[in-house]
């Protein structure tokens, strides 16, 4: 509720003679208590609403006191003077978005308080419009789920009767959507989901399809290889059903420093540095690097060069290791 009074007509409410006065929790008495006093200090209002506009950028409303009125002053304080001030009279002037207490100490030591609430306009209407269960969404197609899907939502802060009637996909062959808001995969690539409200809004959630089926990994990104001579095998699976079975081809870039036969086996051939390529017959590959004898020194393990070797983009080798 917003309040706006007037002073005027009231009880003096003010620090006297000008000055600036600060009192401790427990204020001296300054004036003896009335004997007939029957009431402590209260104010009329314990809370109150400001509305910041255009046109009242610095929103007023004044706090009056009620019940005793043997006080000699009052003193006015804020407990968050960057939401809402108070001046000696009681007035309360908005400063931003917030919360602030006011608060009235009497000469008695008598307290009274009330909570003020800033608001700007159109804000609180804002944050009750309804809202999405997702404003993004990325759907991963595996070889076993190849249409994965996720419901989307519609969110009621207010809890007004408010619902989706239409849902609608921007690319229904990427991600399609059906009139319960069930988004579902449909091949890689992006597209938008709209959520038209009955209120008139246009909802969007930004969806993203990506593929794992058919990618290849290897057992290891990084090799070291000591000693010339030394050889490790490499083991290849793709991201499909019986993965294991399915046939790479195995490709170095550097056979004079490390070859690789048709099982994924490396072999250390002289010191350098070499990558080693796994790729499917569907053209997806995973990368290997392979670091042999002197340019390993530096090196005490596998996870050493990971964390110190910057490799570029994985790469397909042009030059193909075939075997006799």
């Amino acid at each position: 509720m917003r309040h706006s009074f007037h002073p005027m007509g009231r009880a003096l409410c003010a620090l006297l003679l000008g000055a600036t006065l600060t009192l401790s929790p427990l204020a001296a008495q300054a004036a003896p208590r009335a004997e007939n006093s029957s009431a402590k200090l209260a104010l009329e209002v314990t809370e109150m609403e400001l509305e910041i506009t255009a046109d009242d950028p610095r929103p007023k409303a004044y706090l009056y006191t009620g019940g005793q009125s043997d006080y000699y002053f009052i003193v006015w304080m804020s407990s968050n003077p960057s939401v809402a001030t108070v001046d000696g009279d009681g007035k309360v002037t908005a400063r931003s978005v917030g919360k602030a207490t006011i608060t009235a100490i009497s000469d008695h030591g008598d307290r009274a308080a009330c909570e003020v609430t800033v608001t700007r306009k159109g804000e609180k209407a804002e944050a009750q419009k309804p809202t999405l269960s997702e404003t993004s969404l990325e759907l991963v197609q595996q070889y076993d789920v190849l249409h994965p899907a996720k419901q989307l939502t519609l969110t009621n802060s207010d809890h007004s009767f408010i619902y989706v009637y239409q849902w609608r996909s921007s690319d229904p062959n990427i991600a399609s959507v059906d009139d319960k808001g069930v988004v579902t995969a449909q091949k890689p690539g992006s597209a938008t989901i709209t959520a038209f409200a009955s209120n008139g809004q246009a909802l969007r959630c930004a969806v993203t399809v990506t593929s794992e089926v058919g990618k290849v990994t290897l057992n290891k990104a990084d090799l070291l290889l000591k000693t010339v001579g030394s050889q490790e095998a490499l083991c290849a699976t793709v991201a499909v059903e019986s993965g294991g079975s399915v046939p790479i081809t195995w490709v170095t870039s550097n056979p004079g420093v490390a070859t690789v036969d048709a099982n994924g086996v490396v072999t250390a051939v002289a010191d350098g540095e070499a990558k080693i390529t796994a790729l499917s017959p569907s053209g997806r590959y995973a990368v290997c690097s392979v670091v042999v004898g002197l340019a390993g020194d530096k090196y005490d393990t596998e996870e050493d060069l990971a964390d110190e070797l910057k490799l570029p983009d994985p790469y397909v080798a042009v030059r193909l290791n075939r075997l006799s």
